[in-house]
């Protein structure tokens, strides 16, 4: 799997990403609304896990990198999964290196997978799913068109302390 935006360029990750991931999964700022920073060893399993083949079983994650195109750089990656297949509804998520935050990438990435999500993969309405406190977040799914539906209480497990978080969901224009 592998598609293109102006910018960027998303495919799946290899073992040859680890310094990247590592990188920009180790950052507290990154990490602050997902978990703990990451340790080489916990990228490095990130990474068998992305590179694992993807088989689209509801809550398998498909990682995928993102790539500067003109510095051939890993600048992040974005996720996506089946929440129920029969209802046709996906959840994606995305993480930035701290560099490249503020700079569009997010909404150009993100942009592209909710359009793979309804075109490829067959969803009808696309989630995310942002701590409360995570404004940033909510600023882009905002951007991205997407609408908050819910909060859940204490539903995200942040480094062992319990968040509240809200989910967000933008349904397919062809279909809604």
């Amino acid at each position: 799997m592998q598609f293109e935006t102006k910018r960027l360029s998303i495919r799946r990750m290899t073992m040859a990403d680890l310094d990247a991931v590592f990188a920009h999964r180790k950052s507290p700022i990154t990490s602050k609304y997902i978990g703990l920073p990451a340790t080489r060893e916990s990228a490095k399993e990130r990474l068998r896990q992305a590179c694992k083949p993807w088989n689209a079983e509801p809550g398998e994650r498909l990682i995928l990198a993102i790539i500067h195109k003109t510095r051939a750089q890993l600048i992040g990656e974005l996720v996506f999964k089946y929440v129920d297949k029969t209802q046709k509804i996906g959840e994606i998520g995305l993480r930035l290196a701290e560099r490249e935050i503020g700079k569009g990438y997010g909404l150009e990435a993100a942009s592209a997978l909710i359009e793979q999500g309804f075109n490829s993969f067959n969803v009808n309405i696309i989630q995310a799913i942002c701590a409360v406190d995570n404004l940033q977040s909510q600023r882009l799914m905002v951007k991205l068109g997407m609408k908050r539906k819910s909060c859940l209480p204490a539903f995200l497990d942040i480094a062992g302390d319990k968040h509240d978080a809200y989910i967000y969901q933008i349904y397919n224009k062809k279909i809604c």
